[in-house]
């Protein structure tokens, strides 16, 4: 295998290696709402339907050891200064010995408690990873005896199968977007370097969903801005559109992003004189596609988004009817309105039956936990907000607040990102152009990539980024919402702008590749090592307040401690901790070496390293120029071009 797809696979192994960590460092029941989500799986496994807002009780089975966590005896741990006050780490705390530990039908089944709590509010969500765990159940034999932490890590492990191929989207996203490979290795990393996403990765919930969803249509949309405006590529991209409204409410400013996206991809075609950069003909979405010359060029003309242009209808693109007509209507519905049909009922349905998309899950205003923020103004929630949003998009460990990530690691890092993606904004498109190896003719200066297409380079990059400001957005919305009616800055929750986490991945690394320029290739190493740091740091914070006794410090002679008390609370014997951590170091180190041995290689002079304009370098119109496509098949061989160099 080549270094570069050997190292992507080293990459999506240690974040594989490191989700599975995370399933033993949070004991059973200490995710974001992991008891509600696994309840709702119990009540499908037991025909219990779903039921109206406000009509779903947890069942006793999960309650009987979920209540420790969230209303009991661990619950002062998960609050601000808890082990200050005397709260008891789990380091502290002897759990029932794995071999007594009931299933949930032991445990008081799926019988609804009756204590007058407040009902299970994720009825408000759709229903697809719910099923998709009581089937995973229901298949494996005899599974409704095992004991219910052993269940609950199969749901985890589902979890983490969904959200496992996140790097190889990054990945492909970026290709497809037009980096070169050590560009498009950088975007694979990205996911290693937040300890959040990789906590709420390694538990059950209904974010990874969405997050695999969104990161697949990411991927489709990436090569759509760059031209690809086939049918077929529409359909593909309403199929995983669809599949996100059956995930979770955030889908639902997905049209927006994908109109967007055609209009960006349609202003490429149109400034290319007719041809995509984008490689099309392959059955197989995202693949090599046909040759340069063939008889299938993608262009803006006509009104399904393809065929070629006729001087007719060239000439007719002066006039504003020619202009809405060469628009990629056909594509742009299919996507959306395929999306629609696979997933808009569901949210139909809701403003059916409740008046609402998405209803109150408990049907009532719950009472508040979180502080209250004075003095009572927009600026005190403002200045919360922010910094919440960011230091839990970084280190959301714990359940409410504590153990949190070192507010040091939280701003640098939030820094380079923010900094990188002003770089890639600011950047467009625009790459230095030379004349290839060996002389020839038709070098051209910096400008003559033109401003239309550092303009193009701009949008496509804010595309990109459209998923993450959407949810911060909406989560900015409802929080300001809620806090004019308690004062309290409510559902502040980092996570929710995962689900952008792939169009980040690629901005990142596209500012990355800016910056490093000649250097391009040590971008998979300088993400990776930005990784190891983030993660020591959180495991630090984490293993330091839950795993450690009180009055305690950490030190490198107290690690068999941590294992120890780990090894305690884990579903399976200590031996499978120990052995899931030390894979995950070992991936790490190989995918550490394996970055520094690409990045020691001579940097290749010919491979394509990110956007230029298409059309514009003096082939044949209605060609595809071999610089555009990266890895074109041997068999095409254009007239010679402007070969793409790093800027010196």
């Amino acid at each position: 295998m080549r270094r570069g797809p050997l190292l992507l696979l080293l990459i999506t192994a240690a974040h594989l290696a490191m989700l599975l960590s995370y399933a033993f460092v949070y004991p059973t029941w200490a995710g974001y709402d992991e008891a509600q989500h696994v309840d709702m799986v119990y009540g499908l496994q037991h025909g219990d339907g779903w039921p109206a807002p406000g009509r779903k009780m947890i069942a006793s089975g999960v309650a009987a050891t979920s209540d420790d966590f969230d209303r009991g005896r661990y619950a002062d741990m998960f609050q601000s200064g808890g082990k200050r006050r005397g709260a008891e780490p789990f380091a502290e705390i002897d759990p029932t010995p794995r071999g007594e530990r009931r299933s949930f039908d032991e445990l008081g089944g799926p019988t609804p408690v009756d204590d007058g709590r407040l009902s299970n509010q994720m009825v408000q969500h759709p229903p697809m990873i719910y099923a998709a765990g009581a089937l995973l159940l229901d298949a494996l034999p005899g599974s409704d005896g095992w004991p219910y932490d052993q269940q609950v890590f199969v749901l985890r492990l589902l979890n983490i199968l969904v959200v496992g191929p996140l790097p190889v989207l990054g990945f492909l996203a970026a290709r497809r977007f037009g980096l070169g490979e050590p560009a498009a290795l950088a975007a694979a990393a990205l996911p290693l370097a937040i300890p959040g996403f990789t906590r709420v990765g390694a538990t059950f919930n209904n974010d990874g969903i969405l997050m695999l969803t969104t990161g697949a249509l990411t991927v489709v949309l990436a090569g759509v801005m760059r031209g690809d405006l086939r049918r077929r590529t529409a359909l593909w991209a309403g199929l995983w559109f669809g599949l996100a409204l059956l995930s979770k409410a955030f889908a639902l400013t997905t049209p927006v992003i994908i109109v967007a996206a055609y209009l960006v991809g349609w202003w490429r075609v149109r400034r290319a004189g007719g041809t995509s950069d984008v490689q099309t003909g392959s059955d197989v979405q995202g693949g090599s596609d046909v040759q340069a010359g063939s008889d299938v060029q993608v262009t803006s003309g006509g009104p399904d988004g393809g065929g070629v242009r006729t001087g007719r209808e060239r000439s007719r693109l002066g006039s504003c009817w020619g202009l809405v007509r060469s628009l990629p209507w056909v594509p742009g519905a299919l996507a959306v309105g395929l999306g629609l049909a696979v997933g808009g009922w569901w949210w139909v349905r809701n403003y059916v039956l409740y008046d609402a998309v998405q209803p109150n899950g408990w049907a009532t205003n719950p009472p508040r936990r979180e502080p209250l923020l004075l003095p009572d103004s927009f600026l005190t929630w403002f200045w919360y907000f922010v910094r919440t949003m960011i230091s839990r998009f970084w280190g959301g460990l714990g359940m409410f607040e504590p153990p949190q990530l070192s507010p040091i690691a939280i701003v640098l890092a939030t820094v380079v990102v923010v900094g990188l993606s002003v770089v890639a904004v600011v950047g467009g498109g625009q790459r230095r152009l030379a004349r290839p190896e060996g002389g020839g003719a038709g070098a051209r200066p910096d400008d003559a990539v033109g401003r239309g297409v550092r303009l193009w380079g701009a949008a496509s990059v804010v595309v990109l980024l459209l998923p993450v400001a959407f949810a911060y957005l909406s989560v900015g919305q409802r929080s300001w919402g809620d806090y004019k009616v308690y004062t309290r800055g409510i559902a502040v929750q980092g996570r929710y702008l995962y689900l952008g986490l792939v169009g980040l991945g690629v901005v990142v690394a596209l500012g990355l590749s800016r910056v490093l320029r000649a250097r391009e290739r040590f971008g998979p190493l300088v993400v990776l090592i930005g990784a190891v740091l983030m993660q020591g740091a959180a495991l630090l914070a984490v293993c330091s307040y839950y795993w450690l006794p009180r009055q305690v410090s950490f030190t490198p002679a107290r690690i068999p401690d941590v294992v120890s008390a780990i090894g305690r609370w884990a579903p399976f014997p200590t031996g499978v901790t120990i052995a899931t951590f030390v894979l995950a170091a070992v991936s790490l180190v190989a995918a550490l070496f394996a970055a520094a041995t690409l990045g020691s290689l001579q940097p290749d002079r010919t491979a394509a390293g990110v956007i230029v304009a298409a059309g514009r370098t003096g082939t044949t119109p209605g060609t595809v120029p071999a610089q555009l496509v990266g890895s074109q098949p041997a068999a095409v061989q254009p007239e010679p071009a402007p070969t793409e160099v790093d800027s010196r």
